[in-house]
């Protein structure tokens, strides 16, 4: 395995691919959201050195998996900024290790943009203790925010 991370905006042709990705995993089915409306937001992930950021991981070529940096993921919590979003490996690439090198590359990136925390929402908290994530807040039954240092994780 070949395994390559790059800023999305350097792939542009992927773009579709990781929008039906994001849709599929996170969106499917609810109202006002289409694979369409992500291509859109991911084209906004353009610079390296400013939030929005659309990292993907490509194995030996071939679309691996994603992870997002945001400024707001939780409308309830603006408070709260940035966020790692959309964390996604597809199925037949998983367990090669692409979801801990695409968090850590994120963690690095929010490092460098003087991002000293980042905030996630998961309902599997266990998987993102490897990078010294912690609960900030339990927001329902099984569901988490997270906070993770970022200079600390990278």
């Amino acid at each position: 395995m070949t395994r390559t991370i790059c800023h999305l905006f350097e792939v542009p042709g992927h773009r579709p691919v990781v929008a039906n990705w994001i849709y599929e995993a996170f969106w499917f089915g609810q109202d006002g959201y289409d694979p369409d409306l992500f291509e859109c937001r991911l084209g906004e992930a353009c610079d390296a050195d400013r939030i929005p950021l659309s990292l993907l991981a490509l194995d030996g070529g071939t679309p691996a998996g994603t992870a997002n940096l945001i400024v707001d993921d939780y409308p309830e919590r603006p408070q709260l900024t940035p966020w790692l979003a959309a964390l996604y490996v597809d199925p037949p690439f998983r367990r090669r290790g692409h979801a801990t090198a695409l968090g850590r590359r994120l963690l690095q990136e929010a490092a460098r943009l003087d991002c000293p925390t980042v905030y996630l929402t998961t309902h599997i908290p266990d998987f993102y203790r490897r990078f010294g994530a912690e609960v900030h807040e339990q927001i329902g039954e099984d569901f988490w925010i997270l906070r993770i240092d970022s200079k600390a994780a990278a």
